[in-house]
């Protein structure tokens, strides 16, 4: 009976001890919550409407097409925040597009490459895809080639080498 009152008193102490070291959350202001509603927005409505659309799809090239659309709604995204001189947003937005292009995008045109032959009418469909998804990528590291204060920012320039290395697992 001791020792189990005395290790419970041990982990109160210690859950104590641990909850004390969180750090000070500060909260959002509500212009900050309406400024970040605005900026997603419009973002999530379309990044929930690919993932439908990636959802209901029963062919390879549908998939691929559903997920070069997502890339390109995130690159729009992406260049938005460049031309406002958001570094922060820039690189949130481009580790998110990274992820789609290399967890998502590259690994189906993978797949599609080895089901699909040349000859066949989604061959098509797959290249347009495939090279819609690097002109993507293209313009996002164009945009923020452009952005003046985003140049010295190392994060961001991070980002712009991380989707350039994307663009080369496309071809």
């Amino acid at each position: 009976m001791f020792r189990v009152a005395y290790i419970l008193a041990c982990f109160l102490a210690l859950s104590a001890w641990a909850g004390a070291q969180a750090p000070q959350r500060t909260a959002l202001s509500a212009a900050d919550q309406l400024r970040l509603h605005r900026a997603n927005r419009v973002l999530l409505a379309d990044l929930v409407d690919r993932g439908i659309e990636l959802g209901v799809t029963d062919s390879t090239v549908g998939r691929v097409e559903a997920c070069q659309k997502t890339a390109r709604v995130l690159g729009v995204a992406l260049s938005r925040a460049a031309q406002a001189d958001d570094a922060d947003r820039v690189v949130e937005l481009g580790n998110h597009l990274e992820l789609v292009v290399r967890d998502g995008l590259v690994p189906m045109l993978d797949e599609a490459k080895i089901h699909i032959t040349r000859e066949s009418p989604e061959y098509a469909r797959l290249k347009a895809a495939q090279d819609g998804a690097t002109s993507n990528l293209d313009e996002a590291r164009s945009a923020i080639a452009d952005a003046a204060k985003l140049g010295d920012n190392v994060k961001v320039l991070d980002v712009a080498g991380k989707l350039g290395g994307l663009r080369e697992k496309l071809k």
